[in-house]
């Protein structure tokens, strides 16, 4: 665990600091946090601080996303892209939905929340944040701290997005991409990542979209089928399989929109017809399919949900929908 976290951490149970039973000032594998109001416990295990609260409704997430990511990082899925995007658009992509320039990552304190693989979380650090924070619900937490061993600014920590362990106000800058939307109460969720926005800093979430989506749609039928309650592994299998006829699919259309009257005019419509490998699909397929929860939202309901946290210069992404971000109230 890096040493600098232990400022920011707080009780998720009743908000309390904590106490480490090993020196502060160095890093450390193995140890336990205890919360000074409450008692709580909490161990700190290869690295990282176990610190899941309130977990009844999320311990199917946990275990989906879990299985996803150990296997990604086991090369299961693509490599050198993450649902089709590079590092370096990944990075773009990251500065945009913010609203930020790359200088303003440097000596920020930053958080990830729902960090999946890992990998912007060590982007974040190596361009120069004070600390940034990655953290997710799962086990697979394990490979995104190996991801990220080598960079000293960076700490992983399991939890909540629910009942996040950290003090309000320590953030400059708050990232939550396709999170919230799996949790069972996704402006619960909005509301705690907002509380850890400091005065003035940035938040950008994005959310599933209410509009047509065909992995959406095959979910909902696959839900009614019960296919989506198959083990892990069984989906995985489900998800690889149907990665094939998807694609050729997908060549289809996109061979029918490059006629002239069809050619797509907007942004979105231009997302949907981009080059997509098999591996992609199958991992989007996966994503899309296993979650227990996956709610739908529009521009209006989640520009609400920053409104009635006093956010101001609230901006929608034109893609993509529904990516909203705002600057935390500098005044209670």
């Amino acid at each position: 665990m890096n040493p600098e976290l232990l400022r920011y951490l707080a009780c998720p149970a009743c908000g309390s600091d904590l106490d480490a039973d090993f020196p502060p000032e160095r890093e450390v594998t193995s140890g336990a946090l205890s919360c000074v109001g409450c008692s709580r416990r909490f161990p700190i295990v290869r690295g990282v601080p176990r610190m899941n609260h309130a977990m009844d409704p999320l311990a199917s997430v946990a275990e989906s996303f879990g299985y996803e990511w150990k296997a990604h990082h086991a090369g299961a899925f693509e490599t050198g892209t993450l649902f089709g995007r590079t590092l370096e658009q990944d990075w773009e992509y990251y500065l945009t939905g913010l609203g930020i320039a790359e200088e303003q990552v440097g000596g920020a304190i930053a958080f990830d929340g729902g960090c999946g693989s890992g990998r912007l979380t060590r982007q974040i650090g190596e361009h120069g944040a004070q600390l940034v924070v990655g953290m997710d619900v799962n086990e697979a937490v394990d490979e995104a701290y190996a991801y990220c061993r080598g960079q000293r600014n960076v700490a992983i920590v399991q939890g909540n997005v629910l009942a996040p362990p950290f003090k309000p106000g320590t953030f400059d800058l708050v990232w939550s991409n396709g999170v919230i939307h799996h949790t069972p109460d996704a402006p619960g969720a909005h509301v705690a990542l907002s509380r850890l926005v400091k005065p003035g800093g940035r938040l950008y979430v994005w959310v599933y979209p209410r509009r047509f989506n065909p992995f959406r749609v095959v979910k909902d039928v696959f839900d009614g089928l019960r296919i989506t309650k198959l083990p892990a592994p069984a989906l995985l299998l489900v998800s690889k399989a149907i990665a094939y006829p998807s694609w050729l699919l997908l060549q289809l259309y996109r061979g029918a929109r490059a006629l002239g009257p069809l050619r797509p005019r907007g942004a979105w419509a231009r997302r949907t017809v981009r080059p997509r490998t098999i591996d992609e699909l199958q991992l989007t397929w996966f994503d899309a399919l296993s979650p227990e929860y996956d709610s739908r939202h529009d521009e209006e309901e989640v520009i609400g949900w920053f409104t009635r946290q006093g956010f101001t210069g609230i901006e929608a992404l034109e893609e993509p929908k529904v990516g909203v971000r705002g600057t935390a109230p500098t005044h209670a």
